[in-house]
């Protein structure tokens, strides 16, 4: 069951039935919040929300005096940043399509069960979050120049997203708080990291530590260390890599894949600042900040109750950057592709002088869901093979023909993206099968005609399978 009573939160709860406000709040305090408030005059909800910070509030629809959707058009225009979840026994998606079109976060139909009410807020939650760190940056512009450009220098870009996620770390970076990095995989994480340790001006190291395979004694050992006599062959005392770094940075790769019992110590870490080496009752003391990155979803893990812990997922997500793909930012290809190409002629002792546009044409074409490494293991293939002056096409396109990777863009767009990536896991048929379906009617603009000619299907088929999601 998901917990929040880790989690700073305060809930207003909107309904004109008293016995739905009691199960609602029965269901938050089950799952650890404390702050709840109930309203059930849709007239008095602005008035008491100006009274408190709020995180998240729950709306009905159906109510007298101001309807829900009056209230959640007020309530958007006022506080725009409150994540607004419908709850409502209205199953017309038609409604539904409207009250997200006013902004609001989610919508739930009636009746409601736990998993679904704590995944909503779950979700809301981390909206909230992020429009939190975007406040704390109010007042800068991102147009200007960075106050530190030369911690920036290793990471090829001139995509604007990505300018003003620098913008972002130099804003962040002294505030010595976890960092949550995430983005998919060969997108560059770990030069993030380094450049978020470097604009902090901290005094220690940079460590990065790869936790995926670890096991809880090995993971235990690698960051905290040992004394003497730990274990079998502990022969020597051996400092961990938290002691290593000092007041630096441990950066911890591939976070999502850390084990249960690891999860809990890093929680620990974190919250109390201390740890213990292996063998060794005497606390130390934690003076490195901690940053992590993964290229999973791991609000989706912790959702699932057995994979990550939500707690640990709030606790290294108070600062967290998400990476856009290289696919997202076409512009930067030709960027890169010089880059990488004089990069690996000078490491070969190689002079190429030009690159036929024919190779940037051909990679703007490309998904990349290896991002800029794949994009680096082309260009060096190409220049290892490369005998003129002139970097050529053929070679990329016959690396491309031998892994089978089509370059026709509509191709590409459909089937080079893993499902691993659009779900931040492997989804299930069922999981496939609603993706489908409310894609392609969003790409219909919601005319079941066209969606049910899109997926195949007739358009009752497609009735039926809408009518079977609202059970």
């Amino acid at each position: 069951m998901l917990n929040f009573s880790n989690v700073e939160t305060n809930i207003i709860l909107m309904d004109d039935e008293q016995s739905e406000l009691d199960a609602y709040s029965f269901l938050l305090q089950s799952m650890g919040v404390k702050h709840i408030t109930t309203v059930i005059d849709s007239r008095k909800l602005v008035p008491i929300m100006k009274k408190f910070n709020t995180s998240v509030l729950f709306l009905d629809l159906n109510m007298p005096h101001k309807s829900g959707k009056q209230v959640l058009k007020e309530v958007r225009e006022k506080y725009p940043h409150i994540p607004v979840i419908i709850c409502t026994a209205n199953s017309d998606i038609e409604m539904a399509v409207e009250c997200l079109k006013l902004g609001a976060h989610d919508y739930l139909v009636k009746p409601i069960n736990m998993n679904t009410f704590g995944s909503a807020l779950r979700n809301a939650l981390e909206i909230c979050a992020l429009r939190n760190e975007v406040m704390t940056l109010k007042g800068l512009s991102f147009a200007k120049n960075l106050n530190t450009p030369e911690y920036f220098s290793k990471i090829i870009t001139i995509d604007p997203v990505m300018k003003s996620l620098f913008h972002y770390i130099e804003s962040i970076a002294t505030s010595g708080q976890p960092v949550l990095i995430l983005g998919e995989t060969g997108s560059g994480k770990e030069l993030f990291a380094r450049a978020i340790h470097d604009a902090s001006l901290a005094s220690g190291e940079f460590i990065a530590v790869a936790v995926s395979g670890l096991d809880d004694t090995l993971f235990s050992d690698t960051l905290f260390g040992h004394k003497k006599g730990a274990y079998t062959g502990a022969d020597n005392n051996r400092s961990g890599f938290i002691e290593k770094a000092g007041q630096g940075t441990i950066f911890l790769d591939e976070i999502g894949d850390l084990n249960k019992t690891s999860q809990i110590k890093l929680l620990r870490l974190i919250q109390e600042g201390i740890y213990y080496p292996l063998g060794d009752d005497h606390p130390q003391k934690c003076k490195a900040r901690i940053i992590t990155a993964t290229n999973m979803k791991l609000n989706k893990l912790s959702g699932r109750g057995d994979e990550f812990r939500i707690d640990l997922y709030y606790r290294l997500s108070t600062h967290l950057i998400q990476i856009p793909p290289l696919r997202e930012r076409k512009d930067d290809i030709p960027l890169l592709v010089e880059y990488l190409t004089e990069q690996a002629a000078r490491s070969m002792g190689k002079k190429i002088c030009t690159i036929s546009q024919n190779i940037f044409d051909i990679l703007s074409r490309l998904v990349f869901p290896g991002n800029v490494r794949e994009l680096k293991t082309y260009i060096f293939d190409a220049v290892a093979q490369c005998n003129t002056n002139e970097l050529s096409e053929h070679t990329i396109m016959e690396r491309l023909d031998h892994e089978q990777i089509n370059v026709n863009p509509d191709i590409l767009q459909k089937d080079a993206i893993s499902l691993e990536n659009i779900f931040g896991y492997f989804p299930t048929l069922a999981e496939l099968t609603e993706y489908a379906i409310v894609q392609s009617l969003k790409t219909a603009r919601q005319n079941q005609s066209k969606a049910a000619k899109t997926l195949g299907i007739s358009k009752q088929a497609l009735n039926k399978r809408l009518k079977k999601q609202k059970k």
